[in-house]
């Protein structure tokens, strides 16, 4: 009957370990970074031709359009930057996450500052980072706050 009983004690000490991991993997699992659907919506002087980038989890694409317009961004990580060339009119960027908008930014008019923004989830429950600022065309100096 000891061995029986050793036997049974090993078992249920197995069986435990197991389902610590399964729930372990399930936290991690449920901990993730998560997908962002950014939307950016761009109003402003109507016609006005934007051109721009985008990079959504290391892949870039072009971003092109007239005024208004809107750009779906979808990935863990998006960096953008829209500017125009042209030298009347105005634009303005308005980040929007689900229901909320994140922030906005714009062109002034003339159109002498382009917009840029990055949104990047975290791991955890928490809500994503995210940024966006008009910068100079003329003298970009790079980000204010690194994407």
């Amino acid at each position: 009957m000891g061995s029986g009983g050793r036997s049974l004690r090993w078992l249920l000490l197995a069986a435990l370990l197991v389902v610590v991991a399964l729930v372990a993997a399930g936290v991690v699992w449920s901990a993730r970074p998560k997908t962002n659907a950014l939307v950016l919506k761009v109003s402003g002087t109507s016609g006005l031709a934007l051109q721009g980038t985008a990079e959504v989890d290391g892949s870039a694409r072009a971003l092109t359009g007239t005024v208004p317009t809107e750009f779906p961004l979808e990935g863990r990580r998006v960096t953008y930057s829209l500017t125009t060339t042209e030298d009347a009119g105005e634009f303005r960027v308005h980040a929007v996450l689900g229901q909320a908008t994140l922030g906005s930014a714009g062109s002034l008019n003339p159109p002498k500052n382009g917009v840029r923004g990055w949104v990047q989830s975290d791991w955890g429950w928490s809500p994503p980072r995210r940024w966006i600022e008009s910068f100079d065309k003329a003298e970009d100096k790079g980000w204010l706050t690194p994407p």
